[in-house]
């Protein structure tokens, strides 16, 4: 059970009740929520508050629906998806430092998944605006993401890939529905500009 003494002064929160009804779920579940999972609350004259920034990261970790409204004006999702193989570490290095270098920059909530049932179950619940998919040792199994997200709808995808790759696997990616084919390796202000660009763009022009 985590909690913190205060209510910080505008910082949105949710009553239990009021969590419950927008997961529906029982006001139960949300307590058990509370005491067995790690659910973040904090006290108030009113009783236990959840702030909205914790509620989502709680149901971001357990790969469970975000309800509409309760993510901060403009908040954006981005979920990272590699290979489970082992000797990926620079794979998961990236995103690790991704996440420190986007998260300086825009408002976004990130979660990385591997490449599988898995990913395809936390793209449904999860929703996420942009997904980075890395290609760099499992290049079929990115187009297998960017093809199933292209059949959703409504989320834009990101191939990274090693340097020097074939332009006709590039345009291979971009024709399976890739808004962007970008090196891993890129300079960290080249990347944002890419990614930035992709969220903002209405059609599927790559960077």
């Amino acid at each position: 059970m985590m909690a913190e003494n205060t209510e910080k002064e505008g910082t949105p929160a949710l009553k239990i009740e009021q969590v419950a009804l927008l997961c529906g779920v029982s006001v139960a579940r949300v307590d058990n929520w509370i005491e067995k999972n790690g659910l973040k609350f904090i006290h108030s004259r009113g009783g236990r508050k959840v702030r909205q920034e914790d509620l989502v990261v709680f149901l971001m970790h357990y790969n469970m629906p975000i309800p509409g409204g309760i993510l901060p004006i403009n908040a954006r999702k981005v979920l990272f998806v590699c290979s489970a193989k082992r000797g990926n570490k620079a794979g998961r290095e990236f995103f690790k430092v991704f996440s420190e270098q986007f998260g300086r920059k825009a408002n976004c909530f990130m979660d990385s998944v591997a490449f599988g049932k898995g990913a395809e179950y936390k793209i449904l619940t999860f929703l996420p605006d942009l997904i980075l998919a890395d290609a760099v040792s499992s290049n079929q199994e990115a187009l297998n993401v960017v093809k199933f997200v292209n059949s959703i709808g409504g989320m834009r995808a990101v191939v990274l890939v090693r340097r020097n790759m074939a332009q006709a696997k590039r345009e291979r990616i971009l024709a399976a529905g890739a808004h962007a084919v970008v090196e891993r390796n890129s300079a960290w202000e080249e990347l944002h500009d890419c990614f930035n660009r992709v969220f903002n763009s209405l059609g599927k022009t790559p960077c």
